[in-house]
């Protein structure tokens, strides 16, 4: 490293691993997923010999430099000394240290300090400057300064920076080209004479709130408040000029009308200056958090031919009329449905240079705009770049989220993987695991761009690859935009800019509030506020790092709990530090533009402590309910003096036990080989067997066909996994059990995909809830028998678990050739309703919404139900339809007044709510449940939460990843391997607490967490002897004593056999371990992870041992016994026959003919699609999902019964040793 004037040395991190990152980070696209080509590659430019200044940091700089390589350019990189260890510098051919400005300047100050970045372009002898996005990327004084320098700018002439860089006089150049634009002010000096403006324009023309006041030269979303009331207009300037002036040093700020509930549009163009001009497609950037973009999408979803046209046509001419020369964005605000072809719109600002969001439309034509700006600036035109109109496609859709840092987490990344795979391509910042970030700049960690042939496909991708993002050790944003992305207004294409705003939910990370701010103490009102009588000193710390922006208070000012003391900038937003006395402040340690760190001293109140209001209300006034558990203040005191004589908390508790276990158990080591010429074998067989699992349940996910699905949407009706993702919480997953129900079943009536019906369960308001979703595209959604089964799969698990039921109903009842199946006997149709009224009268809610036909029996379904809903137009309920009563008592009547919404919400009250459409009625489900009180006889309490992408628990990663498993588990189940080695993938950093390690190896037993949840483990290790079997009695004894839930790990072919084990008693041993498993009262899972034979299936927890859930690997195998075991078996008994009746013996090729088809037989009624159609398992899963899986289940079936519900005294006996 070097400061400016001084020779150039490369910077080198200091880690081996930091510039392996680093190397990563400028890997070409192309091996990232990308479709974007060099213009070297496609065209043979070059401009080898030449140097490029990279006048930014962080990804952008990374993203230049690797776009200057591949066409020959040498880069030279800038640094503050701040910011020395910043990946972005490995990015670069050179790297030169700016200086300080001066002692207390702002870490930003040298990036944006113009002499000393020309002095470095002179001394350097760089041709060109690329100042990237931010800092002084539209600043017309730097471009002319390096122009005055002899160099090239790379972007727009500094006149052109100047106009649009003042977004009064843009706004003018548009009206003057006659583009839409809102009303707005000219540059305001102040908030008083923006005040004056504002009332002159409300009598003049009607101006009126709100409206959004906005930094005349900023961009990205910064310098922007909304004011709603007169009263915050005041507030908000001051707030806005002083973001600008931190942003982008320059204070104007103007005020127009705001447009909310729109959709953001921009228009990507590229020009060279002299008169070409073309334009990349739209983006749609509506996702947004105050302001700050956070998805894009290219191109925007259903948007119509001709309101594309006047976008794209406004943007071209605007371009035109200013003689633009690179890259650039012109933005709007468009009202109303984009299919629309007349929808208002108006145009907002140009953006004079590379965006952020470049790479997605990059990634959607294929088209590099980095290296465009670089040819552009070196005098290539557009028609030597060949971009012209005729030949710039949409290539794909590309979906983008930006993944960024969020302040209150730690300070160091302790754990960072990318998502890798075709169409998945992330530029990124250059982070790497170890690296202690600095939080003094943006907090952008990378952009992830996931593409497809259309949105679902893109959608689907992008799902994935923020699950594989990994970000330990400091709070990113990963979590809400799994959220975001799985909202239905996302997927719908219904949200509008204030989607974030509007479901604050989406945001909340741990310590944050819902509004996505840290969280801060909660004040009460002023008349209900009660203080000790001791005086106490409060020093007032920093939350994280970061800068002050403001000090409200100083020595001397009085205090009310609440108030701000400081206000501090970090990573972009605004943080507000407070007072949590009612005093008067002592001490100011700070002023505005100090640098500070986690924890420091900014100053010190002295004053007296507001009295909680529950402790309040014990010390002599009204009892309170509090929380929302239902629990009293009285209560929640009993369990504080509970423990306070321990002087920790039960919370505290819990959390030290975990902490214990995770502290003193060892981990699991794994010692296979993953990579050698068996591993690859392996690995292929079980891609394979992935693969063809993912087919069949992407089959069955298409419903009844394209026809069916077509007059079903045409209804306005949406297909049942639809309804679910609807209902469940934004960003939670649904755990679809028994997805491939009914595969391959009934072959003379063609497929029944899913068996005609969706079941699982989904978070709603953070409680599971079982789902029962008919489908009417399959066979009218009729029940056959495995449709009933599957019902009453979800019932029982339901029961079991005390989990609420939504039936979403669009049947029409049984399935009549199969009457006989369906009706007569007692787990056939009419058990639902069995089910349905007992589950109510245990107080598990039942809820139903009728979304379509509710026919004959199946008319009770919402009719039992606890609370119902009803969809006008769409759903029915009756007893006899239209046909029927028309045959039997000749009664014409319409379906609609037979038995429609109407008549049962207003009439008959089999129905409690009426819904105008199908969107309606799924949001009104939602609001029932979220209105259930808590289930006072069981409270779940995980201390890890596994919900899709989130998992807010403090437990970490196994060790290894379960994709290793692919090249682990062998192609043939004979082929024996160690269980160890799937449990070191499925536990809680792969520890482990074995259970008579020495003994009776063959089983493995023992303790460990997933997701924080404690779990006893009984793991095959091969075939069962007898001291294997006394074993894991022994330890499923421990598991029910100690009210540890069981996972039994099925790869068995059952007991051992032979006089010697006979004679020992291994029936008698196995039979113990079978009775064990039989009785032991705590909630059981089981897996299948191979084969499930014989008497081992009983000791292992096969179906009818009552596992809670049973879930299958699709390389695993069940039947009594292997299929070559029977086929040998069959054809020895055949061949003894023969030799009885004085015949001659089976020969060898007489065997071989009379083995095959039933190795034929076996091989298909042993495959893991045979047992689940048959609803012997609760679906079958991929490998590498397993510990989500066996997450949720766990989470689902853990329980702790409250002290009332235990039984007074135990009964029985203690452990006896087997």
């Amino acid at each position: 490293m070097h400061r400016v004037g001084a020779v150039a040395r490369h910077v080198r991190c200091s880690s081996p691993s930091a510039q392996s990152s680093a190397r990563r980070g400028i890997a070409s696209a192309k091996q990232r997923g990308s479709i974007v080509q060099s213009f070297s590659d496609t065209h043979n430019y070059s401009l080898e010999g030449g140097k490029v200044l990279i006048a930014n940091r962080g990804e952008i700089a990374i993203r230049i430099a690797r776009g200057a390589k591949e066409l020959g350019l040498k880069s030279v990189a800038v640094y503050a000394p701040q910011d020395s260890q910043s990946p972005h510098l490995q990015a670069a051919d050179e790297a030169v240290e700016l200086p300080l400005v001066d002692k207390g300047a702002s870490p930003i100050a040298p990036y944006l300090d113009i002499p000393a970045l020309t002095n470095v372009l002179r001394q350097h002898n760089c041709d060109f400057v690329h100042p990237g996005y931010g800092f002084l990327s539209e600043s017309a004084d730097f471009a002319a300064s390096v122009q005055d320098a002899g160099k090239t700018w790379v972007g727009p002439d500094p006149g052109v920076l100047r106009l649009f860089g003042d977004k009064v006089a843009a706004r003018t150049l548009a009206i003057d080209n006659k583009i839409p634009v809102v009303q707005g002010s000219p540059n305001l000096e102040n908030a008083d004479v923006c005040e004056k403006w504002c009332q002159e324009q409300s009598a003049s023309s009607g101006f009126q709130l709100p409206a959004i006041l906005k930094a005349a030269y900023g961009g990205g979303g910064r310098g922007m408040r909304i004011v709603r009331e007169w009263k915050e207009l005041k507030p908000n300037f001051d707030t806005c000029q002083r973001e600008a002036m931190t942003a982008f040093g320059r204070g104007e700020v103007f005020i127009e009308e705001f447009w909310n509930r729109t959709k953001h549009l921009e228009v990507q163009i590229l020009a060279d200056g002299g008169g070409g001009v073309v334009h990349l497609f739209e983006r749609d950037c509506t996702v947004q958090h105050r302001h700050q973009k956070m998805v894009e999408m290219a191109p925007a979803r259903d948007i119509h031919p001709e309101l594309r046209k006047k976008l794209t046509d406004c943007a071209i001419s605007l371009a035109r009329a200013s003689g633009y020369r690179g890259a650039g964005t012109v933005e709007f605000l468009v009202r109303g449905s984009l299919e629309d072809a007349n929808a208002n719109f108006v145009f907002m600002e140009m953006n004079p240079r590379v965006q952020v969001e470049h790479t997605v439309t990059e990634e959607a034509t294929g088209l590099d705009i980095v290296q465009a700006q670089l040819l552009i600036a070196s005098g290539k035109s557009l028609a030597d770049l060949d971009l012209v109109p005729e030949k710039i496609q949409e290539k794909r859709y590309a979906l983008q989220c930006r993944v960024t840092m969020m302040p209150g987490g730690g300070e160091r990344i302790s754990e960072y993987a990318e998502p890798v795979g075709d169409a998945i391509r992330v530029d990124s910042a250059g982070f790497y695991s170890g690296l202690k970030p600095n939080q003094m700049y943006d907090p952008l960690v990378g952009k992830l761009i996931c593409c497809g042939k259309d949105f679902t496909e893109a959608l689907d991708l992008t799902k994935k690859a923020l699950v594989d993002f990994k970000i330990v050790g400091v709070n990113s944003n990963l979590p809400a935009l799994g959220r975001i992305v799985r909202h239905p207004e996302f997927v719908d294409n219904t949200m509008c800019t204030d989607l974030t705003a509007e479901n604050s939910e989406l945001l909340q990370l741990p310590g944050w509030d819902k509004a996505g701010k840290v969280k801060k103490p909660v004040v009460q009102k002023p008349a209900e506020k009660k203080y000790s009588e001791v005086l106490v000193e409060q020093k007032v710390l920093t939350p994280m790092t970061g800068s002050i922006l403001e000090v409200r208070k100083q020595v001397g000012d009085t205090v009310e709990v609440g108030d701000v003391v400081i206000t501090m900038s970090a990573m972009k937003l605004e943080t507000e530090v407070t007072s949590q006395l009612k005093g008067k402040v002592t001490r100011i340690e700070c002023k505005p533009g100090d640098q500070v760190s986690t924890e420091q001293l900014l100053a010190v109140v002295e004053g007296y402590e507001e009295i909680a209001q529950e402790e309040a209300d014990l010390s002599g006034g009204t009892a309170v309910v509090g929380g929302s558990a239902g629990g009293s203040a009285a209560a929640a005191s009993d369990a504080r003096s509970a423990s306070s004589a321990w002087g920790v908390s039960p919370e505290d508790y819990v959390a030290s036990l975990h902490a214990a276990f995770s502290q003193t158990v060892a981990s699991l080591r794994s010692s296979v080989n993953t990579s050698d010429a068996k591993a690859t074998v392996r690995r292929e067989c079980n891609e394979r067997l992935k693969g063809e699992l993912r087919q069949k349940l992407e089959e069955v996910a298409q419903g009844g066909g394209e026809k069916y699905v077509a007059v079903h949407r045409k209804r306005g009706k949406l297909l049942p996994r639809e309804r679910v993702e609807k209902i469940i919480d934004p960003g939670s997953e649904f755990l679809e059990l028994s997805a491939l129900a009914g595969h391959e079943l009934y072959p003379e009536e063609g497929p029944l995909p899913s068996g005609g019906m969706v079941t699982g369960v989904g978070l709603v308001c953070g409680r599971e809830v079982m789902f029962v979703a008919n489908d009417a595209t399959v066979k009218g959604g009729t029940y056959f028998p495995v449709t009933v089964k599957k019902h009453l799969r979800a019932q029982q698990i339901a029961q079991e678990n005390r989990l609420p039921c939504v039936y979403l109903v669009d049947s029409g009842g049984a399935f009549l050739p199969k009457q006989d199946e369906v009706f007569p006997d007692r787990d056939h149709f009419g058990r639902i309703f069995f089910n349905q009224a007992r589950m109510s009268q245990q107080g598990i809610p039942q809820i139903s919404a009728v979304l379509g036909s509710c026919t004959a029996g199946g008319a009770y379904v919402p009719s039992m139900s606890d609370e119902s809903v009803i969809v006008k137009g769409n759903g029915t309920i009756f007893l006899a339809g239209p046909p029927l009563v028309k045959a039997a008592l000749g009664e014409v009547v319409s379906a609609e007044d037979l038995g429609g919404a109407e008549v049962h919400t207003a009439k008959s009250g089999v129905a409690d709510h009426m819904a105008s459409d199908e969107q309606a009625a799924l949001k009104k489900i939602r609001e029932i449940l979220a209105a259930l009180p808590p289930d006072e006889t069981v409270e779940r309490t995980p201390p890890g939460v596994v919900s899709g992408t989130t998992r807010a628990s403090p437990f970490a990663d196994p060790l290894y990843p379960l994709s290793d498993l692919l090249s682990i588990v062998p192609e043939d189940n004979r082929i024996p391997f160690d269980v160890r080695e799937v449990l070191a993938r499925v536990l809680d950093g792969s520890k482990f607490h074995e259970f008579k390690e020495r003994f009776g190896t063959s089983i493995v037993c023992g303790f460990g967490t997933i997701f924080g949840l404690p779990v006893g483990i009984v793991a095959n290790n091969g075939i069962l002897f007898s001291e294997s079997a006394l074993k894991a009695t022994h330890f499923v004894q421990l598991c029910g004593q100690r009210r540890v839930p069981l996972l039994f790990l099925q790869n068995i072919t059952g007991f051992m056999v032979g006089q010697k084990l006979e004679n020992e008693g291994i029936a008698k041993n196995g039979a113990k371990m079978v009775t064990a498993v039989s009785c032991v009262d705590v909630p059981k899972i089981t897996l299948l992870f191979g084969g499930s034979h014989g008497a081992g299936n009983y000791g292992m927890c096969g179906r009818a041992y009552d596992p809670r859930f049973l879930f299958s690997w699709p390389n695993s195998r069940i039947s009594v016994m292997g299929g070559p075991q029977a086929a040998a078996v069959l054809s020895q008994v055949k061949s003894d026959q023969n030799v009885a009746r004085k015949e001659p013996a089976l020969t060898d090729s007489e065997k071989e003919a009379f083995e095959k088809p039933i190795l034929d037989k076996f091989e298909k009624e042993g495959s893991p699609y045979y047992a689940s159609a048959r609803l012997w398992d609760d679906g079958v899963i991929e490998i590498e999902e397993t510990r989500k899986v066996l997450g949720k289940a766990l989470r689902i079936v853990t329980r702790q019964m409250h002290d009332a519900q235990l039984p007074k005294e135990r009964k029985g006996y203690g452990i006896f040793r087997t």
